[in-house]
């Protein structure tokens, strides 16, 4: 039986923290108007997730931005109520991703400049 490290068990828990954070960005993008409300939550969400796990900060980024494409797909799908109708585009996971990646760098900057 493999030994599991506790960096390990952080690392799975910030992925399970991300993907369920990123899903509800996704689910607030679906019942704002306003863009700049998701491009808060992506850049605070991502500081904090750089803050907590500075380790491969990318992967936080990614698993943030994809909760707005998933969460999108699953409104059509679902036939979900919206604040405005859904137009599925990859421009936006790119925007998204983004600034994810923006929000934790900076989360890393921050936490190596305190430390």
């Amino acid at each position: 039986m493999p030994k599991i490290s506790w960096h390990t068990g952080l690392t799975a828990l910030c992925a399970a923290l991300a993907i369920v954070i990123g899903l509800g960005i996704g689910w607030l993008d679906l019942h704002t108007t306003e863009v700049s409300v998701t491009i808060g939550a992506l850049l605070l969400a991502g500081l904090f997730m750089g803050l907590l796990q500075p380790a491969a900060a990318w992967r936080w980024a990614v698993l943030l931005a994809l909760g707005l494409p998933v969460m999108g797909v699953a409104a059509l799908l679902l036939h979900l109520p919206t604040a405005e109708p859904v137009h599925p585009d990859p421009r936006i996971a790119f925007i998204a991703l983004g600034l994810s990646l923006v929000g934790c760098y900076c989360g890393v900057a921050l936490r190596r400049a305190v430390a």
